[in-house]
C-alpha cells in the first residue's frame, strides 16, 4: 500500500496545532470532585501508616465519607469532629491535605497539641502521602535542609504551602494568612500558647483574610463541661451517623449505643464478651458483626439542628 506523504506545511500546521491544544489544556479547570471522590479515585495509602496500603477505598470506613465531603462543600466553614480513638481522624486529614495540594491549592496550616506530634505528623504520615500516592508526587519539595521554602514543618507547593504547627509555640502558630487550618485534638491544647492566650482561637485568626476559608475541629473528648471539642459540636449542626437494622423486616436506622449491647454470661455470672452482641432497639434482633460492614456501606449521617456553615460529626468506638 502507497502511504501518502504530507507536504512541510501541513505538517507544521498540524505540529502549531497540536501545540496550541496543549497551551489551552493548561487553562482547563480540575475534575470538579469532593474530598471523598478526590480520596478513592487518587489517594494510595503508605505502608508506614496503615495496615491495609495499597489503593484507598471509602468502603473501609463509609462514616468518613460525609466527613471528608464537608470539606470540598461550599456552604459549609468549619468542620468539628468529635470522634472515638482510632476511628480514622487522621487519615480524613490527609485526604483533606492531598486533596487540596491537588485539587485547590491553598495556604494549609495543621496544628497539633505541641511541636513534637506535628513533627511526627509531617514525616510519618505527610511524606508517605506525598511520596506514594502518584498526583502528589514532584509536587511538594522534599525537605532539604538547605531550602528554607522546604523544610519538616513547611512545605512549599504551586499555588500554596504547608506549616505544621504546635499548640504549645506561639511562634508556630503566627505569620502567614492561612485559608485552609486543620486542628488536631483540641482538647490536648495548653490553655495558653505562652503568654498569646488560647492557641485554639490564634490559629483561627490565620484565617480571617480569606472569604473562602475552611476550618476543621478534631478531637477525642476529655472532661464534659470542660471540653473545646464538645462546646464546638454543641454549637454545628450536630450529626450522627445513623445505621439501618440488618432484619429485613426491620430496617429502622438508629445511632449505635452501648446499652444496646448484650453478652451470655457463664455459670459463675461471669461476662462472656467474646459472644457478644448488638439489639436492635426497634424489633430487638440480635446483629453481630457479620452485619457491620453492610450496616456501615447503608449508614448515613443526621442532623440534630440546623446551624449555619458549621457540620458538626459525633462517633463512638461502636
Amino acid at each position: 500500500m502507497n502511504s501518502v506523504l504530507l507536504s512541510p506545511e501541513i505538517e507544521e500546521l498540524d505540529r502549531e496545532w497540536e501545540a496550541i491544544k496543549e497551551a489551552l489544556g493548561m487553562f482547563q479547570p480540575p475534575p470538579k470532585l469532593s474530598v471523598s471522590e478526590w480520596a478513592e479515585e487518587r489517594r494510595v495509602l503508605s505502608p508506614e501508616s496503615c495496615p491495609e496500603p495499597g489503593k484507598f477505598y471509602n468502603d473501609r470506613a463509609p462514616y468518613q465519607k460525609g466527613v471528608m465531603d464537608a470539606f470540598s462543600d461550599t456552604e459549609i466553614e468549619k468542620v468539628v469532629g468529635w470522634f472515638s480513638a482510632q476511628s480514622g481522624k487522621t487519615t480524613i486529614f490527609e485526604n483533606v491535605i492531598g486533596y487540596f495540594i491537588d485539587q485547590d491549592p491553598s495556604p494549609m496550616l495543621i496544628v497539633q497539641p505541641i511541636l513534637d506530634i506535628a513533627k511526627a505528623f509531617s514525616k510519618d504520615r505527610l511524606t508517605p502521602m506525598l511520596r506514594d500516592t502518584p498526583c502528589l508526587q514532584g509536587k511538594v519539595g522534599a525537605g532539604k535542609a538547605k531550602d528554607p521554602n522546604n523544610t519538616t514543618l513547611h512545605k512549599v507547593f504551586k499555588g500554596g504551602h504547608i506549616t505544621m504547627a504546635g499548640a504549645n509555640s506561639p511562634a508556630s502558630l503566627a505569620g502567614r494568612p492561612i485559608r485552609i487550618l486543620l486542628k488536631d485534638e483540641i482538647d490536648r491544647y495548653s490553655l495558653s500558647a505562652g503568654t498569646e492566650g488560647d492557641p485554639n482561637k490564634l490559629a483561627d485568626k490565620r484565617t480571617t483574610v480569606f472569604w473562602n476559608s475552611k476550618i476543621g475541629e478534631f478531637s477525642t473528648g476529655t472532661i464534659r463541661g470542660l471540653s473545646r471539642i464538645e462546646a464546638a459540636y454543641e454549637a454545628s449542626d450536630m450529626r450522627k451517623f445513623h445505621v439501618p437494622c440488618p432484619n429485613p423486616e426491620c430496617g429502622e436506622f438508629q445511632v449505635l449505643k452501648w446499652k444496646q449491647l448484650k453478652w451470655q454470661k457463664d455459670d459463675k455470672g461471669k461476662a462472656i464478651p467474646e459472644d457478644a452482641w448488638y439489639e436492635c432497639e426497634f424489633c430487638k434482633a440480635e446483629i453481630t458483626d457479620i452485619d457491620k460492614p453492610q450496616m456501615l456501606r447503608e449508614g448515613e449521617w443526621r442532623a440534630e439542628r440546623q446551624t449555619k456553615g458549621i457540620a458538626g460529626f459525633w462517633l463512638n468506638e461502636l
